[in-house]
């Protein structure tokens, strides 16, 4: 059984959601952040197990100041490798070099780089869950292997909690306990959704940025 949802999105807050547009679905999401940040991402199905995308962004669009638009876009690339059946996960592959916040070099919270990924439905009556765990290797430091995982519980078609974390390992720039999100997500006439999200609960960040929050909105069609 594949993890098909209504309405897809590509993350949880932060963190990838274990799902790829399908062939001929494209996905269209917008990020409101701290310090008037807005990140785009445009994400299309080729085929059913092969997706890619591009997300471009800037600090401190909304507000007062020069806006500072990145160096480069970004580049998504997602490969259901194994689709899922009803006693084994599915098995996802990937390169999203996006990270958030600032860039000088590096993003304030580094990208995922390649990343391999298990997620698995499970559904109950109403509640959908769809837990993930990852590893990937950041191509933006050293030393950057790390370890992610996300948990999404969808009740019908209208809502969904979202909980993930990111440990964050050899990061010099942090309080070495991990990224911390949680989100609020509504969806309205199967093709669109509004979030809302509370991200660095644990206080990592040693900006001015820890424990902020978040608007996300999301729009998805076919063609």
């Amino acid at each position: 059984m594949a993890i098909i949802f209504m309405l897809i999105s590509l993350y949880y807050v932060d963190q990838p959601y274990p799902q790829q547009p399908w062939h001929g679905v494209f996905n269209i999401e917008m990020r409101f952040g701290p310090g008037g940040g807005l990140l785009g991402f445009f994400n299309v199905g080729i085929w059913d197990r092969f997706g890619v995308g591009l997300s471009y962004g800037a600090s401190n669009l909304i507000g007062a100041g020069d806006p500072e638009f990145y160096d480069q876009p970004g580049v998504q690339i997602r490969i259901l490798a194994i689709e899922e059946g009803l006693y084994y996960p599915c098995f996802l592959l990937g390169f999203d070099n996006q990270g958030y916040g600032d860039y000088d070099t590096r993003y304030d919270i580094r990208s995922k780089g390649l990343y391999a990924q298990l997620g698995k439905t499970l559904g109950a009556s109403s509640v959908t869950i769809v837990p993930s765990i990852g590893c990937n290797y950041c191509l933006e430091s050293d030393d950057g292997f790390d370890i992610f995982g996300g948990i999404m519980a969808q009740f019908g078609t209208s809502g969904a909690i979202l909980v993930d974390y990111a440990a964050n390992l050899n990061d010099p720039t942090d309080n070495d306990r991990g990224y911390l999100n949680v989100g609020l997500r509504l969806m309205f006439y199967g093709e669109m959704f509004f979030e809302f999200a509370l991200r660095d609960l644990l206080e990592n960040s040693l900006g001015d940025e820890h424990f902020n929050r978040m608007i996300k909105l999301g729009f998805e069609q076919s063609f």
